[in-house]
């Protein structure tokens, strides 16, 4: 068989989700590859500063380009001038333009067999629309007026006022309308289309055509990035988080909770410490200050992400947020890298999320605590462990699914043997 080529924006060491769960995949796969991406450019990610290596069946090809337009086209021109090397690509996303790489290549070569796996989704990303930042409050196609009735979508005022944002937005509407054709496009084109989750797949799979050529391969875990785990014990209960916050995806049912905890008893940073390495929203940080939670509560800039394996496998327990999406969807469509990461360290994790979705099925499988939004219900399960000591009982043989070795047999098996298995017909 001949090499793969993947196309990948984000990949060591260029420290990002999208790169590192690539990595993983393709280093403990058992086929060899090309990965065409860069090294320059760190806008979107936690900058150059993943020490690792490739294994003997992957080489990184380096392009000259600056900018992703520019990138976008020099993978193009890279593939029609080493045609004869390869006859499967893999377009990873994000960003998009991996998959306009892969749209442009198979127009232009029918033969060539194309994988595109969607990191999140891409013509409707529920953000866009709590956000607003390309779909009027207003509009009936934003999905948080999804179950308004009648007299809301006949309203004259709400036709008025999403026809003015529309004039006052095109440029949101026109990026709007590319991010549409692109994903239809690169559905449609494609052979086999890679999800993280199976409520990704539902969201996503809009006719069966998609869904009978779609594959759920989870985000992985390597368990030779960590380091020995210290069974030192603490002096008191060490709270983990890693990651990007928001408005959406907010530390503040946690904080609300902690404020709680602090008025009942003020010596709680003697008894547990609440560690965040990287963003957090002006609300989040405003709230933590006007409620003198800095004892508590420790912020830190983003570390290397090897340093960050290390931090979670020395920590009690790992704290994974969700943003909550219900408005715009029945199920959350998302599943974190950084929960399979947390499941690798081996350190409990208390979560809250959305009571629907594969990530919620994926922690209450795995034995972790899994909450709701709510402050109190936070409150009473962060007492439990604090003041009672309660131990998480995770399931390790489940949580096993998620490593990087056994995702990858599954990306052997399921979607390159599909591959050959059209080669041979």
């Amino acid at each position: 068989m001949k090499r793969i080529l993947v196309i990948s924006w984000f990949y060591p060491p260029i420290n990002s989700s999208e790169g590192l769960v690539t990595f993983k995949l393709l280093n403990n796969s058992r086929y060899e590859y090309d990965v065409f991406t860069q090294k320059g450019a760190t806008d979107f990610s936690y900058g150059k500063n993943v020490a690792l290596e490739n294994r003997p069946n992957v080489r990184s090809i380096w392009a000259k380009s600056r900018t992703i337009a520019e990138w976008r086209s020099e993978a193009i021109d890279y593939f029609r001038a080493h045609r004869d090397e390869y006859d499967c690509i893999m377009t990873r996303s994000m960003p998009q333009e991996s998959h306009e790489v892969g749209t442009a290549i198979k127009k232009e070569f029918p033969d060539v067999y194309w994988i595109a796996s969607f990191g999140d989704p891409i013509k409707s990303n529920p953000y866009q629309h709590i956000n607003g930042t390309l779909h009027s409050y207003n509009g009936t196609d934003n999905l948080i007026n999804r179950n308004k009735g009648l007299k809301f979508r006949l309203s004259p005022k709400r036709m008025l006022y999403s026809a003015a944002w529309r004039i006052k937005n095109r440029p949101a509407v026109k990026f709007r309308r590319y991010l549409a054709k692109l994903e239809d496009d690169a559905l449609k084109y494609c052979d086999c289309v890679i999800y993280n989750n199976e409520s990704q797949q539902r969201y996503m799979s809009t006719n069966d055509k998609i869904l009978k050529k779609s594959v759920v391969l989870p985000h992985s875990y390597d368990v030779t990035f960590y380091p020995e785990k210290d069974t030192a014990p603490h002096d008191k209960v060490r709270f983990l988080f890693v990651g990007h916050l928001d408005d959406i995806r907010t530390a503040r049912p946690l904080f609300e909770a902690l404020k709680d905890m602090k008025e009942s008893d003020e010596g709680l940073a003697d008894r547990a410490q609440f560690d965040f390495y990287g963003d957090m929203s002006d609300n989040d940080l405003v709230f933590w200050a006007r409620n003198g939670l800095g004892d508590v509560v420790k912020l830190h800039r983003n570390v290397p992400y090897l340093e960050s394996l290390a931090l979670m496998r020395s920590a009690d327990w790992c704290v994974h947020v969700d943003g909550n999406i219900r408005s715009v969807s029945d199920e959350n469509v998302f599943f974190a890298a950084k929960v399979a990461d947390y499941f690798g360290s081996g350190t409990p994790i208390f979560a809250y999320t959305m009571n629907s979705g594969s990530t919620y099925e994926y922690l209450k499988n795995a034995g972790e605590v899994v909450l709701s939004y709510s402050a109190m219900e936070i409150r009473q399960n962060l007492y439990r462990i604090i003041y009672k000591g309660y131990k998480a009982d995770q399931n390790r043989e489940y949580i096993a699914n998620f490593d990087a070795v056994n995702v990858a047999k599954r990306f052997d098996n399921e979607v390159v043997g599909r591959f050959l298995g059209r080669k041979e017909e």
